[in-house]
């Protein structure tokens, strides 16, 4: 990984144990308010995203003519900050958040309401499984072994306090119970480094997302693109954009719907 790449992602690391001690004290980094958007700013001059992705997700989405459209988003973390759907919710978008560590789902309960909230963690088959916590609030927290190891290898300052038997369930299982077996238009995935067994345990078989959001570098600074980039290819997506930390795709048939719609010369 280039070493501006890895300063960077080394800057978010600090910047989120910071947010980390402020919602484990119930409070949420509001800060000053913005100021006025722009007229011709289409989606506003805020992005509650980590990198922006959330007004990527607009973008596509205006091009396709969806202006309210439904997400999943698994690995939630928190209702505001750094969420890929914040933005969406406040536009009128609903849709459903999974957040496995159950310190956190409480905020989703308060703060989307209209959402449908699961405290539940996703994996390729339903059982319990051993969630490895790095603190109570964190969204460094996961699944996968290896990620919390190496990251706490990488980090010492970090460790990994506790390990909790977390009930989980397929993604499929999901869709079918609460969104009547078809995914929504959105589906966004960041699970530290269990995002490639998440999308593979996944069958888009009678439906399928037109874009999927995936973390490719997760805080042990592995980097997955290659992984999902192939399995994704094999499913009919297109990377359509990279974040620092993460990859969006988008359907086939959809971007040949976006690039169909601009004008010949």
């Amino acid at each position: 990984m280039p070493g501006d790449w890895s300063e960077a992602l080394q800057r978010l690391i600090h910047i989120e144990r910071k947010v980390d001690r402020i919602l484990e004290h119930g409070a949420s980094p509001a800060g000053a308010m913005p100021a006025k958007p722009h007229p011709d700013q289409a989606f506003g001059n805020m992005s509650y995203a980590q990198h922006g992705e959330d007004l990527i997700f607009l973008n596509i989405f205006s091009l396709l003519g969806v202006h309210t459209p439904k997400y999943i988003d698994v690995g939630a973390y928190h209702p505001l900050n750094i969420s890929n759907t914040a933005l969406l919710y406040q536009r009128g978008c609903r849709g459903i958040n999974i957040e496995a560590n159950p310190n956190l789902i409480t905020a989703f309960l308060e703060q989307r309401p209209e959402d449908v909230n699961l405290n539940v963690g996703i994996a390729p088959c339903p059982g319990e499984l051993d969630f490895y916590c790095i603190d109570e609030w964190s969204g460094r927290n996961t699944f996968d072994k290896r990620t919390a190891e190496d990251f706490v290898r990488l980090h010492p300052e970090f460790r990994i306090r506790e390990v909790k038997q977390i009930a989980a369930i397929t993604l499929d299982e999901v869709i079918e119970r609460y969104n009547g077996g078809r995914f929504p238009d959105l589906l966004t995935v960041d699970v530290e480094g269990f995002d490639y067994a998440v999308l593979a345990g996944a069958t888009f078989d009678r439906s399928k997302p037109t874009v999927i959001c995936a973390e490719a570098v997760s805080g042990a600074d592995r980097d997955e693109a290659e992984r999902l980039i192939n399995l994704l290819s094999e499913r009919g997506y297109r990377p359509y954009f990279r974040t620092l930390g993460n990859i969006i795709f988008v359907a086939e048939d959809a971007l040949r719907e976006i690039w169909s719609s601009l004008p010949r010369r």
